[in-house]
């Protein structure tokens, strides 16, 4: 299944603007998915990141910030992987271009960040533990517009058709069967 040809005709930055905000806003309203995302996302997979930043705050031996960065750009380049793997293998199966690239090029920056954030932490150590934080938010964004439109995630209607009217007499017969 490929872009509907009037998708194409809006141009690649309209359709693409479209679809981030479109895949931003549409999840909002899914609670499995919200719940999964602050749940399984951003609590248990970034458990390493909660842990050092408890560690930190108590004041415990072996709390630093560094552990909390060091933990933060572990948390954040897995996330930007998996997000975009998924967007990715998602878009290629549609024919979409244009995500496409949109994961290649976020795939590369979201890894690229890392090296600068560890190398500069010793000059810059809080900007670079805001930037580190702020690729964090970046990623779980990400992860929420490449997986905001699984139905996985999504609730079934009440009212989902079921096959048509009851009412509706069937074809065939029950002769032939005994209870």
């Amino acid at each position: 299944m490929s872009l509907q040809d009037d998708e194409r005709e809006v141009g690649d930055w309209k359709y693409l603007w479209r679809e981030i905000k479109r895949r931003t806003s549409q999840p909002i309203s899914n609670a499995p998915f919200v719940i999964y995302v602050l749940g399984a996302i951003v609590g248990l997979g970034g458990l390493g990141v909660w842990v050092e930043t408890i560690e930190l705050a108590l004041r415990t031996p072996g709390g630093s910030q560094t552990a909390v960065l060091t933990a933060l750009c572990t948390f954040f380049p897995a996330l930007f992987g998996s997000a975009t793997f998924r967007l990715i293998l998602d878009a290629t199966g549609k024919g979409d271009k244009v995500l496409v690239s949109l994961g290649y090029f976020v795939l590369f920056l979201g890894f690229g960040a890392v090296i600068p954030i560890t190398r500069l932490n010793g000059l810059y150590p809080v900007t670079t533990f805001w930037v580190a934080v702020l690729c964090s938010a970046i990623a779980v964004w990400l992860w929420w517009i490449a997986n905001g439109d699984d139905p996985t995630y999504k609730t079934a209607s009440v009212d989902a058709p079921s096959g048509g009217d009851p009412e509706k007499r069937l074809k065939g017969t029950t002769q032939g069967f005994k209870e």
